[in-house]
């Protein structure tokens, strides 16, 4: 019998099942791989719906007034699904909804058979970064013209599980057993389709001659990338009018003075600062040098950037065009560390794990789809989250590798020595860079968004200990012989002692003793901890919104509970120097581990260096966090640049601060020549953005920040009252952020408008997304959206900045940055504050047509001593003082959208 799926979405007036109620269904079925009939109906509704509902799915009552109440179409809507396998986005929502709105008419509806796409998609689909339906559409070029409308979802959510199970079907018979077998453990009937497809496919079916099998698994063979054959080099005219004319783009002076000066740094091997302002093509401009200095000299050039994000674009865009434009057959590769890529020995030792969770499976059947597709084996390319990364961190962390393993980074080092551009990111560069041999395949480097490599900086020369992650390393070791790795020690004596198993003895009882006595100094070292914090704020009510953070330690308790711990770990380890059973070595690898974390922060306290902590919660010894600073920023930017590369080209558009580069020297080694280059400005500021300075603003105050938020508020009022445009509003801190949003919800202006409000754990990009996708929406977000996003607006685009983007002297970075300044304001944070505040003025104007407006409520821009270095960071930008009429009679200018 055909088996008949109906995929179905729903959109409803909100998310409360016995409240809330359905306003548009939309059904497409599917038989043997195809679209067979389609189903779709508004349903009407007494209750309100809400604004962001009809700004989400473009549905208001209008649409509604002739549409069917849901008792006029239930029981035809029962007769086409109840003979139907139930599909659903999150197949949950739409199913308790239906099946809630049925039983209100007497009818039961209760599918045999339920399949979540959501789990479908996540593994038939492994790589994906989102498995949102409108990003997966995209991503995965099915079409969704209108997302958020239920007949549009329901056929797009079709499309793509055809899709999932045509992959599926794909995939060698072996691995599709498998996945059937791990099925069984999920939540919904995947097992059943699943059980089909091995059912119908041929036994005989050809295998392609890519995939090899290691033990039992299946997996793609990688080819090292080949040396490229040697290109003739072409000068820079004649590469650059090649790209002009072949993607039609217009001329610019800047970014052809940029290609050039970025060629002269390499060839002169100079130390170069260069200052690019947004618009001069920067990104394009040094992958077209640093492949046309390769031409020239053979030598190969790393080129560094920001996120991961950027990284990927560099490869997949911009390197990509400028071969295509240039007919090269060069090649690029990212450039990663070790323990950012997976061998197929882990993958079958968790394969082989027992553990049959939901978590720990979802995770396995991913892992048997992606290793049949990946090029690079980079395990970040799962895009791991909860309790599967957990699990796997585990099983990474206590993995022995397999005789005859075979690791992908292996690949990576091949392939390394023949690609004329490496790409990677400061995050990997300054934490790896010096040890690694493939980084040291590059004699040159470009650093893009070069201002932040001191915040990557400051990262990595501080350690830390939490109380949570060390506590999880300690619980996979087990407390008894009952739990994780020591559960396995303790089998393993039995066979000794039973089946008279040929290994050394293990002293179960001693160990016991130990590994109590390790949780116990644990217990006792963060007690002490706690106990310092309650002394320190004893009748202080602080807020559990916000990371606290204490310096002034007592070390001498604290350091002697360390060199317990390590003393206990070593005595432990000297117990099984001999033993060489792959059970013992994954003990000692964790314990090994562990020792680590202590010896860390155990040898920075011993030099003289006093720790600090960080507590949200301060009754929580979860929460707690210990730092140390093992070495200077300024050292490690002079290992990981300096000393490394040949030549070293740090670029930005915000590398200046009051339009000189000291500020970025200062970083580096005086010793140290850098050229300085400046490209100008390439947008009418002058006229296409304004600053607006409010002149009777209360004074802030911490503790007291109603009216100076109320006055904010105000403000934005007024301007979404006059312009039916969407805001960026940037805080400085959570707390005031909470409370404007606080005073917004209560406010009937902002009912037609989509309040995004950022929070400690945010995914800043699906913020972003959102503030994107709506024409009145107002985001509140803290220093994350200074910069790295695209504000789109048809009209005008407005920032508000509550404050000047200060850091507090309560900051761990001022705290860890200020020894290595004689003025550490004047030196380090007014700096970082100018560079900050040039990246919000970033978010204003990306193209010739933007129109911009910068609300600063900080008076310091115009009154304080320092103020003439945020005039200068706005350059050719006005500047307006005024009360609200007149800001009213600015706002009146710009055309109402």
């Amino acid at each position: 019998m055909v088996q008949r799926y109906a995929v179905v979405d729903l959109e409803t007036t909100g998310n409360q099942i016995q409240y809330d109620e359905i306003i548009q269904i939309g059904i497409t079925f599917v038989e043997n791989y195809q679209i067979v009939d389609t189903y779709h109906t508004y349903v009407k509704t007494d209750l309100t719906i809400p604004s962001f509902i009809q700004a989400l799915t473009n549905i208001d009552e209008n649409d509604l007034y002739e549409a069917p109440y849901f008792n006029e179409i239930s029981k035809d809507l029962y007769s086409k699904l109840k003979d139907c396998i139930f599909v659903a986005h999150n197949v949950l929502f739409d199913l308790n909804f239906l099946k809630a709105h049925f039983e209100k008419f007497q009818i039961d509806f209760n599918p045999k058979l339920t399949i979540d796409t959501m789990e479908l998609f996540k593994i038939a689909f492994p790589r994906e970064e989102s498995y949102q339906l409108s990003e997966l559409s995209l991503s995965l070029e099915v079409d969704l013209n209108q997302a958020h409308s239920a007949d549009e979802d329901a056929k797009a959510t079709a499309l793509l599980f055809i899709k999932a199970l045509n992959k599926i079907e794909s995939l060698p018979i072996d691995t599709i057993k498998q996945l059937y077998y791990l099925s069984k453990s999920l939540k919904y009937d995947l097992k059943d389709t699943l059980f089909e497809i091995v059912r119908t496919i041929p036994s005989n079916r050809v295998q392609s001659s890519q995939i090899k099998k290691y033990q039992n698994i299946n997996y793609l063979k990688q080819t090292p990338i080949r040396k490229s054959n040697k290109t003739e080099s072409i000068t820079i005219d004649e590469a650059y009018d090649r790209i002009l004319s072949t993607f039609n783009f217009d001329y610019r002076k800047e970014q052809y003075q940029l290609v050039q000066q970025l060629f002269d740094s390499l060839l002169h091997n100079e130390n170069a600062l260069i200052e690019a302002p947004l618009g001069s093509g920067k990104s394009m401009s040094f992958v077209l040098a640093a492949l046309l200095y390769y031409l020239e000299t053979g030598e190969h050039i790393l080129v560094s950037t920001h996120t991961k994000l950027l990284q990927n674009q560099l490869l997949e865009q911009e390197f990509n065009k400028v071969l295509s434009a240039l007919n090269l057959d060069l090649k690029a590769l990212i450039i990663k560390s070790k323990d950012h890529y997976i061998s197929l020995g882990l993958i079958l030792n968790i394969m082989q794990d027992d553990t049959d969770n939901y978590e720990a499976t979802l995770l396995k059947m991913q892992l048997l789809v992606w290793i049949l597709e990946t090029e690079t084996g980079d395990i970040e390319e799962l895009h791991l989250k909860g309790g599967q990364q957990v699990f796997f961190e585990q099983k990474r962390t206590t993995y022995v590798p397999f005789k005859n393993d075979i690791h992908y980074y292996q690949f990576v080092k091949e392939s390394a020595a023949n690609v004329e551009i490496g790409i990677t990111n400061h995050a990997h560069l300054l934490k790896h860079s010096t040890e690694d041999t493939v980084y040291q395949l590059f004699k040159h480097i470009i650093v893009d968004e070069a201002h932040r490599i001191q915040d990557y900086a400051l990262n990595q020369v501080t350690d830390s200990l939490s109380y949570q992650h060390i506590k999880y390393h300690l619980g996979l070791l087990g407390k008894n012989e009952q739990e994780k790795l020591f559960k396995r020690l303790d089998k393993l004596e039995n066979r000794r002692v039973i089946e008279q198993y040929p290994i050394e003895p293990i002293d179960i009882y001693q160990l016991k003793r130990d590994v109590e006595t390790l949780h116990e100094q644990n217990e006792n070292l963060f007690d002490n901890i706690m106990d310092q914090i309650k002394d320190k704020t004893k009748g202080q009510n602080l807020d559990d919104q916000q990371l606290h953070y204490f310096y002034d330690l007592d070390v001498e308790v604290i350091s002697e509970q360390f060199k317990l711990q390590i003393s206990t770990i070593n005595q432990i380890l000297s117990r099984f120097k001999t033993h060489k059973h792959a059970h013992i070595k994954a003990f000692k690898k964790e314990l090994i581990y562990i020792y680590h974390q202590y010896t860390k922060i155990y040898n920075v306290i011993k030099s003289g260096q006093i720790p600090f902590v960080s507590i949200k919660k301060l009754a929580q010894k979860s929460t707690l966090s210990l730092f140390v600073k093992k070495e200077e920023v300024k050292d490690l930017l002079n290992k990981v640049f300096i000393e490394q590369f040949n030549s070293n080209i740090f670029i930005s558009g915000t590398l200046t601060v009051n339009e000189s580069f000291n500020s970025f020297k200062s970083m580096f080694d005086p010793q140290v020549e850098f050229k300085s280059y400046f490209l100008n400005e390439i947008y009418d500021l002058k006229n296409q953005a304004t600053c607006y300075v409010p002149d009777h603003i209360p004074n802030y105050q911490y503790d007291n920040q109603d009216e100076y938020i109320e006055t904010i508020i105000q403000y934005l009022s007024t301007f979404v009252s006059e312009t039916d445009q969407k805001c960026l509003v940037l805080f400085t801190n959570y707390s005031m952020l909470y409370q404007a949003y606080r005073y917004m919800e209560e406010l009937s202006i902002f009912d037609d408008y989509v309040l995004l409000m950022q929070q400690q754990h945010s995914q800043v990009y699906k913020l972003v997304q959102q503030f994107n996708q709506f024409d009145k929406s107002i985001l509140l977000g803290t220093l994350s959206f200074f910069e790295g996003f695209d504000y789109q607006s048809s009209g005008i685009k407005c920032v508000m900045m509550t404050k000047l983007p200060f850091i507090h002297q309560e900051d761990p970075r001022y705290h860890l940055m200020k020894d290595e300044f004689d003025n550490p304001f004047k030196d380090f944070v007014l700096p970082d504050a100018v560079t900050k505040f040039r990246q919000g003025i970033g978010r204003l104007i990306r193209n010739k047509h933007d129109q911009g407006l910068l609300v600063c409520f900080d008076r310091r821009i115009l009154n304080s001593t320092y103020s003439k270095f945020f005039i200068n960071a706005l350059g050719e930008i006005p500047v307006i003082e005024g009360d609200i009429d007149r800001f009213k009679d600015k706002l009146r200018k710009y055309p109402k959208r």
